[in-house]
């Protein structure tokens, strides 16, 4: 059902999106998504939950004079430098200052934005809907680059920035290296199926999940694909790589983990949550934190693939956002605006919000 709803409108808006935002940590404020198309830091310094500041703001608009009107929030925020960016269904990208919430600059996009943006050396990185990588000041919102980088169709995936190049994956089927400086294309990979997942880094190698159900391996240098692994369905997560093992879930609810160096599988047999997983899996103290569609979480040994909690947690909302953890704690985010708290030893909590 995620999937379908995406491929089948991939060139015309969802009537109702719902966002899947992830949640982001900065000092003692938690940036999340409260709701559809709203944004909000909250102060949990003092465990009380305070929210500091909403957005869309009520008296402000766009500056062609139309209302901000974000839609749905799918960009889990970034902040860097005191400044909170984020991209919107709306498909304008947004700076708005940490502490209150104002907005420094707005741009527009060709369209929608579902992956997140990324800041490296003053410049933002975010892609679109309508296909194209943007690079735009951070400062002031201006473009950097002659002209975004156009592929072949929609780019739902949050591009990586390292050592002066882009990486991003695209539903095109095709994985792009780019010149940071200039958006010049380095080289691309051809897959069999569109990609939606975030690549990510080891040891030179990037690795990418797509639609035609593989993790791949690629020379982050040449493109060249080192390995291949394929499962049952659909990757969508972002893979996350912990020493020499790669962990991943798919759209068939089965998480794997794989080794780095040539894809072989680490685990007896994979993990089966029973439900799609299109949140990332991320490191919980020593515990392997994986959350289900349906809304269930399951901590386990990222060893052997074993459950290390008696029973899953059972948050009884859909869960399509990437966790966010810290340390002994991860915080969640459930579509409907519903926060929560996980800790290592299984227990949770929901975060309560006052004004």
């Amino acid at each position: 059902m995620l999937a379908t709803l995406f491929l089948t409108t991939a060139c015309a808006r969802i009537a109702q999106p719902e966002g899947w935002a992830g949640p982001t940590l900065a000092d003692d404020l938690l940036v999340a998504s409260i709701g559809r198309g709203e944004l909000a830091a909250i102060d949990i310094g003092d465990s009380s939950g305070r929210v500091i500041w909403r957005f869309p703001p009520k008296d402000q608009k766009h500056d062609d004079g139309s209302k901000i009107d974000p839609d749905a929030i799918y960009s889990t925020p970034l902040v860097a430098d005191g400044t909170v960016y984020f991209g919107a269904y709306d498909g304008w990208l947004y700076a708005l200052d940490l502490a209150t919430g104002d907005i420094r600059w707005q741009v527009e996009t060709g369209g929608s934005i579902i992956g997140s943006a990324v800041v490296q050396d003053g410049v933002v990185y975010v892609s679109s809907d309508d296909g194209k990588l943007y690079a735009f000041d951070a400062d002031s919102g201006q473009e950097r680059w002659d002209k975004p980088f156009k592929s072949g169709d929609s780019i739902w995936a949050t591009p990586l920035v390292a050592d002066g190049v882009v990486y991003v994956a695209s539903m095109d089927k095709k994985v792009y290296a780019l010149d940071a400086a200039s958006g010049e294309e380095k080289w691309h990979f051809k897959a069999k199926a569109g990609l939606a997942s975030t690549p990510v880094l080891a040891d030179g190698a990037l690795l990418v999940g797509g639609l035609d159900s593989r993790i791949r391996a690629l020379d982050a240098a040449s493109g060249e694909e080192k390995w291949q692994f394929k499962a049952d369905d659909w990757f969508w997560t972002q893979p996350l790589v912990l020493g020499d093992s790669v962990y991943a879930g798919c759209l068939s609810g089965k998480v794997y983990a794989l080794d780095v160096n040539d894809g072989t599988p680490k685990w007896a047999q994979p993990f089966d949550t029973e439900a799609p997983v299109r949140a990332a899996p991320v490191l919980l103290d020593d515990v392997l934190l994986i959350a289900n569609r349906k809304g269930k979480l399951f901590g386990l040994d990222p060893q052997n693939g074993q459950p290390v909690w008696p029973l899953p947690i059972d948050l009884a909302k859909t869960v399509l956002a990437d966790p966010l953890a810290q340390g002994a704690t991860a915080y969640i985010s459930a579509q409907g605006g519903d926060l929560f708290t996980v800790s290592t030893d299984g227990t949770y909590k929901r975060l309560l919000l006052t004004e």
